[in-house]
This record gives structure tokens, sequence and C-alpha cells, in this order.
């Protein structure tokens, strides 16, 4: 009967941190966003057609977007004699909201790894606070886009039909996703560590 008790006794002493609850998968939340930086994360479109795109990295360095050329409907990029990708020769400044995101993403990934339970609600919030940058980032390239889309329609007396967006990439969304889920891994391992 004693030792009946004695196993009863260890197994709620000691909690079960199940399959989510170890610092590997918010570790892996936050270093997944972090690389994917490194690939295409916006796009600029006119009337639908990608012009340009630039990685994560880029625009938070403020690195020239590249020209994306694309082919029409008789197969010719329409440019006879061009590379498929050129650069922009305008100068960028860099993207304060990208720059945030990426030193939230690799602090939390940080945290994530060396962090005992009791910080590791601030890694939840880290989490909210990259993905919210991520948002603010996109919104402020679009901000950036229609003034210098205003500004050059005025002067150069452009055909008003065009619109020129920004819109993000796969990589850019899936990085959201992936600082939200981070975010939501930290808080429940906190909470399971903390019993």
């Amino acid at each position: 009967m004693e030792t009946t008790q004695d196993s009863t006794l260890q197994s709620a002493a000691t909690p079960t941190t199940g399959m989510f609850g170890g610092k590997m998968p918010s570790a892996i939340g936050f270093l997944v966003p972090v690389l994917l930086f490194l690939l295409p994360f916006a796009e600029v479109r006119c009337n639908g057609t990608a012009l340009a795109n630039n990685t994560g990295l880029g625009i938070a360095m403020g690195s020239d977007w590249k020209e994306v050329m694309t082919k029409n409907m008789f197969g010719d990029s329409g440019e006879m004699g061009t590379k498929e990708k050129r650069e922009y020769t305008k100068s960028h400044d860099p993207n304060v909201f990208a720059i945030i995101a990426l030193a939230l993403g690799v602090i939390g990934f940080l945290v994530a790894i060396f962090a005992v339970a009791r910080s590791l609600n601030i890694n939840f919030y880290i989490g909210l606070l990259a993905a919210a940058s991520l948002v603010a980032m996109l919104v402020d390239l679009r901000s950036k886009a229609k003034s210098d889309t205003s500004l050059n329609s005025s002067d150069l007396d452009v055909n008003m039909s065009m619109k020129i967006t920004v819109d993000g990439t796969a990589a850019f969304y899936i990085a959201i996703i992936c600082f939200i889920v981070a975010a939501i891994l930290s808080l429940q391992r906190s909470r399971v560590e903390s019993r």
C-alpha cells in the first residue's frame, strides 16, 4: 500500500510538460520567423503584377528592391536584352518596424532557450509585439508606396488607372503566424513550469 502512495506522490510532484510544454517548440517558434526574414517578404505590384520584391532582412537594412521581370502573354519580358532581375537605383531607408520585429524574434529565441519559467511570460509579449511589428511594417510600406505613387503620378502625368500596391508574401504571413504560435507556446510552457 505504501508503494502505491509513494508513486502517486512522485507523479503529482513532477508535472508532465507534454509535447508543447518544453523549451524546443517555443524556441523553434521564434527561430522560424527569424529565418523567414531571409526570404522575399514583400512585393510591389502594379495592377496585380509583381514588379519588385525584397527580403525581410533587406527591408530592415534598407536594401534596394529587386525588380522582377514578368513575361507577357507572348513569352517575352517586354524589354529586349534585359536581365530577369535588376535592382532599383532608388535608395530606401531602413524600416524601423522590420528591425524591431527581427530583434524581438532573436530576443524571443534566446529567452526561450535560456530562460526560467518566470521570464517566459515576457516571451508571450515578445511574440505578440513581434507579430504586431510585422503588421506595422506592411502598413508603413503601403503608406510609403501610396505617397510615392501620388507624387510620381502628378509629376509624370501617368495614367491614373495604374494601381501600385505593396503586399506581403507567403513568408511574411507565415512569420506572423509563427510569432503568435511561439507566444502561445511560451505562455503554455510558463504555466506548466510554474506548477
